[in-house]
């Protein structure tokens, strides 16, 4: 995939912001401040609808403006274009085209134009609870499955049943019902990631083995909520759990708990790792996440990088470099070039106060 151009119109600080690109590796320079995350953050939801800095989606219409409207042209592995418009308003509200055809079903549209972000961000990733983990997760996977987003829609639609019942305190035969099908989605949905993590834990233990010049291991590991039940077995954990979970009004076990941890040379990297070491696990995961995509999806997904480079250390820098796919269309930002010298591989924009200007080089 290559992003070709992309205009905005209101979206944060970026009142009117239109650009091509030419290259395949495109730097933002400018201050801190000025809009250079901004601009990576509208490329990055050309491909997932959402932010990779918060969860929810207000903020993003310029004060004053009662919405913003992100436009993008790509160009396909096969020398076909697209055009993409999302539109955002004040409540978060969103529209989506893809071709001129709106689009209203996400599992029509998600995976379509696939983007790995690389943000100081992560390190919520290894320092913080599990939601952010498991957001991460089940972004990946409904982004490279149908099947999986299919099975997590069903799962959460089940769960909310669930809790709402548990809150009116609901009759046995009610309970049942609902109990059952939430039980069915979370066997598939545990199944699912039990069986995506071997390939994950194997890219990232290949890429932080590279950004580490060999000297440490890096691996993950998955922790279900819940030992693997059968669809029998868990209906009857959810009936033991039942009184439980009503005095709580939620419902405790499930994929909906679940976690995974990173693991350096055997042990968890939350305690033992240092700063450089988490920067380095982030790194080698999201370098997991772009060879999962490409392998499932059978596309080359964008690469984002947010400041990152400049973060890292002497030795971890170069080895990044050189494990950046030489294939894939990188969009960087920082106040400077990781290196004098890289300034000529770049096609830079020079950004201030939400204006962006092509650099010619000298």
């Amino acid at each position: 995939m290559r992003l070709l151009g992309i205009n905005l119109e209101g979206f944060r600080n970026l009142k009117s912001v239109r650009l091509n690109f030419e290259g395949d590796r495109v730097f933002f320079l400018g201050p801190n401040g000025q809009g250079k995350t901004n601009l990576l953050e509208a490329i990055g939801m050309s491909g997932s609808l959402r932010s990779f800095r918060k969860s929810v989606l207000d903020g993003l219409v310029q004060e004053g403006k009662r919405q913003a409207q992100l436009f993008f042209r790509f160009s396909d592995d096969f020398g076909g274009e697209h055009e993409i418009l999302l539109c955002f308003r004040n409540k978060g509200q969103k529209d989506l085209e893809l071709n001129g055809e709106k689009i209203t079903k996400l599992r029509d549209y998600l995976g379509q134009f696939p983007s790995v972000t690389l943000s100081s961000r992560d390190f919520r990733l290894v320092r913080e609870g599990p939601s952010d983990r498991r957001k991460w997760l089940d972004l990946l996977l409904s982004s490279s499955s149908q099947e999986y987003l299919d099975c997590l829609q069903s799962y959460h639609r089940a769960l909310r049943e669930r809790n709402a019942l548990l809150k009116k305190v609901g009759g046995v035969a009610e309970f049942a019902a609902f109990e059952k099908a939430l039980a069915r989605s979370a066997v598939s949905l545990q199944k699912l990631r039990s069986s995506a993590f071997p390939e994950l834990a194997k890219e990232l233990a290949s890429s932080y083995r590279s950004l580490s010049d060999d000297l440490e291991q890096a691996s993950l590991e998955y922790l279900p909520n819940l030992s693997e039940l059968t669809l029998e077995e868990l209906i009857t954990q959810y009936a033991v759990d039942r009184e439980r979970d009503q005095l709580l009004g939620s419902t405790r076990h499930g994929p909906h708990k679940d976690d995974f941890k990173f693991l350096l040379d055997q042990r968890d990297a939350r305690s033992y790792a240092s700063e450089g070491q988490q920067r380095g696990l982030v790194l080698a995961l999201r370098l997991a996440e772009f060879s999962y995509l490409n392998r499932a999806l059978k596309k080359i997904p964008l690469i984002l990088a947010d400041d990152v480079l400049g973060e890292l250390d002497a030795d971890r820098k170069a080895n990044f470099k050189k494990l950046l796919p030489p294939q894939a269309q990188v969009f960087a930002t920082g106040t400077a070039y990781p290196s004098d010298e890289e300034k000529v591989i770049w096609e830079t924009f020079l950004v201030s106060a939400g204006t962006f200007s092509k650099s010619v080089p000298e």
